[in-house]
C-alpha cells in the first residue's frame, strides 16, 4: 500500500499501474481486496469492475477522501521545496 501511495503521489502512471497489478495479485483470494481499490482510488484510476467492497461511508466519498490523500501529500511537496 505504501509504495502505490508513493507512486500516486509521485504521478508515475507506469509505476503505480504495475503495483496495482501487483496488489489484485495478492489480493485475488479475497483477502483485503479493497486494498487494491484504494490503490486505483489514490491515482485516480478508474475500478477494471465494481467493487465488492463496502464502505463505512458513501461510496462516492471513498474515492475522493483516498485521491484527497494523494493530493495533500503532493502540494505538501511542492511547497516543501
Amino acid at each position: 500500500m505504501a509504495l502505490c501511495l508513493h507512486h500516486a503521489v509521485q504521478d508515475d502512471h507506469d509505476k503505480i499501474s504495475a503495483a496495482i497489478c501487483r496488489f489484485r495479485a495478492l489480493t485475488r483470494g479475497g483477502d483485503y481486496a479493497y486494498s487494491a481499490d484504494i490503490a486505483h482510488f489514490m491515482a485516480a484510476l478508474p475500478l477494471p469492475e465494481p467493487s465488492t467492497s463496502r464502505w463505512l461511508t458513501s461510496e462516492a466519498d471513498v474515492p475522493s477522501a483516498w485521491r484527497g490523500l494523494v493530493q495533500a501529500r503532493q502540494d505538501h511537496l511542492r511547497v516543501s521545496t
